[in-house]
């Protein structure tokens, strides 16, 4: 029975050895909560510094030459054959 007990410990040992910070978490299912949540906050941190660049850019299609060959794209196309209504 000894053996066997240190046989476990011996296997939670080596288990948690490569482990680097989760080795404190003794169990797997903590182990794997863990490493989802700090995944899951480091996706929000990127996520977050991501939209905080892109911000103030405009977007290309707003600007006064993009709107322009716009409308004489469309008119060139009859896409709005409805007017003055």
């Amino acid at each position: 029975v000894h053996a066997l007990a240190a046989s476990a410990q011996l296997t939670v040992e080596m288990a948690s050895a490569g482990l680097g910070p989760l080795a404190i978490i003794k169990t797997e299912s903590a182990q794997v909560a863990v490493g989802t949540l700090g995944i899951c906050i480091a996706g929000l941190v990127m996520g977050k510094v991501w939209f905080m660049s892109i911000e103030h850019k405009k977007p290309r299609t707003l600007t006064p030459q993009w709107q322009a060959a716009t409308a004489k794209y469309r008119a060139m196309q009859k896409q709005d054959p409805i007017r003055n209504m």
